[in-house]
């Protein structure tokens, strides 16, 4: 008799298993987004979004991926010519550097090695050039690292040396995973995805955007789909500038209703217990985590000597999905996500076949 296939049980940084109404949301017949149905679907949306942000200021939600998102910021804030600060420790700060400069902006790049913190003494000495720059861009937790920054600490930095500068960040894999307080730490630019701390599915850029940043908006941007005023003038009335994603938008209102009724300290104390009993799993088992180890919502582990087809054996024996290193990383560490949807069963099974592995070789 022919084995039963393993069944599937996911643990990238992204995208996430996602919890069974959200599949239910995306399921549903989707509507016209003119009809009132879709306005008041939208409606809803924008305000759970903000109280994850924890903004008052408005949340675009753009057909694209997060990537979509941050150039739609840079074309909005940046014409050729201009100055940015960008704070590299990882793969996804550094893309916003190159994307930057491909833009025509002057990038200035505060560089830390992959797996360390941003350098403090570093980004203070290039807030002090003149002029100041016009933007600063930090990623909150780099998925490449597992390295979660000083997010509110940075950001008291750069409003204390450079107030009139804009301070851009990447929240995509810690909004919702992590404690963040887009308007009590001062930031002017929030760019998160709908498919990782949040528990929906990929396709969707949310952009929460202060008054500042609306204010500083150039005239007329090198754009018309990323066209970000436009956007919120459509989110003023209820509605897109553009055909949305709409089933896509109904499965990131069910992740939301999902994160209300858990509440988010609440969910925030779950991802840290989580994110702890698995590195110190790990490190029992005789696992080195790579680099600061930081974050609570993806943890990167090097790949031991003796089990170097460790990510294919997870999937191929356990049914667990891990995610390989990126860049010069892909066969020195592997990265495990867990700010998905899961029973806390399936993060102890993951972390039993960890320690099998380890111990069988």
């Amino acid at each position: 008799m022919p084995l039963m296939p393993q069944p599937v049980r996911l643990f990238t940084p992204g995208p996430v298993a996602v919890h069974p109404a959200v599949l239910r949301a995306a399921a549903q017949q989707p509507l016209s987004h003119h009809h009132r149905a879709f306005e008041e679907l939208l409606d809803r949306t924008e305000h759970r979004l903000q109280k994850v942000f924890q903004t008052a200021s408005p949340v675009a939600i753009l057909t694209c991926s997060a990537t979509g998102g941050h150039e739609a910021i840079a074309r909005m804030l940046h014409s050729p010519g201009s100055t940015a600060v960008v704070c590299s420790n990882g793969r996804f700060s550094r893309r916003w550097a190159s994307m930057l400069e491909r833009l025509g902006v002057c990038v200035r790049l505060v560089e830390s090695a992959w797996g360390e913190n941003i350098a403090l003494d570093r980004l203070e000495a290039a807030l002090q050039h003149s002029p100041p720059p016009r933007t600063v861009w930090v990623v909150h937790c780099e998925t490449s690292t597992g390295v979660l920054i000083p997010l509110e600490q940075i950001a008291a930095l750069v409003r204390a040396r450079a107030p009139q500068t804009l301070i851009c960040a990447d929240v995509v894999s810690s909004l919702g995973i992590e404690p963040f307080d887009m308007d009590g730490w001062q930031l002017d630019v929030a760019i998160a995805s709908s498919q990782k701390g949040l528990g929906g599915l990929p396709g969707l850029a949310l952009i929460a955007i202060g008054e500042r940043a609306r204010r500083a908006f150039v005239a007329d941007p090198a754009t018309l789909y990323f066209d970000v005023s436009a956007a919120l003038d459509a989110l003023r009335h209820r509605t897109t500038p553009y055909t949305p994603a709409m089933t896509l938008i109904a499965a990131l209102d069910a992740a939301l209703e999902q994160i209300e009724r858990e509440g988010l300290p609440a969910r925030w104390e779950r991802y840290r217990r989580d994110a702890a009993y698995i590195k110190t799993q790990l490190r029992t088992a005789g696992y080195e985590l790579f680099g600061e180890s930081t974050s609570n919502a993806v943890t990167v582990v090097t790949v031991p000597p003796s089990v170097p087809d460790i990510v294919e054996l997870l999937e191929s024996r356990y049914g667990f999905i891990v995610a390989r290193g990126q860049e010069h990383l892909r066969d020195r560490v592997f990265r495990i996500g867990h700010c998905g949807w899961y029973r806390r069963s399936d993060l102890v099974a993951l972390a039993g076949a960890l320690t099998e592995l380890m111990s069988t070789g």
